[in-house]
């Protein structure tokens, strides 16, 4: 009986090694919409000054504060942006962290100086505004 233990627990053991072994994680990176405001920011320069400082504030509480939902503002000067993220809970942080800088690869394909947009995956989402 107690060899038969021995063998079932090792075998378990193995199996679970083995379903574990070189698992990945996932990120969740389908498009689902990227939109983009038709107004344009007045002042490029401030505007994406704020826009560059509200990302890094993102990117900072995800990875450093291990975060899943977060808010950032940058007004300095004209032109503020006010940035909210979030990814689903059950992302570790490095997957939500990837998820948060495709969004914001993403969201930098809306055209020049728009003063808002969002895109949304199936892992996460991202929004910016100005006003």
């Amino acid at each position: 009986m107690v060899q038969l233990k021995v063998v079932a627990l090792t075998l378990l053991v193995l199996w679970s090694w083995r379903n574990f072994e070189g698992a990945v994680g996932d990120p969740q990176l389908y498009l689902l919409t990227l939109e983009c405001s038709g107004f344009m920011a007045p002042n490029l320069s401030n505007f994406y000054q704020n826009l560059n400082a509200s990302l890094a504030d993102l990117r900072a509480q995800v990875t450093s504060q291990s975060r899943h939902f977060a808010t950032a503002q940058s007004t300095s000067r004209t032109d503020p942006v006010y940035a909210m993220f979030q990814c689903r809970n059950y992302l570790s942080i490095t997957d939500c962290a990837t998820c948060l800088a495709a969004a914001a690869t993403e969201i930098r394909n809306c055209s020049v100086g728009t003063n808002g947009a969002h895109v949304v995956y199936d892992g996460c989402f991202l929004r910016y505004t100005s006003i």
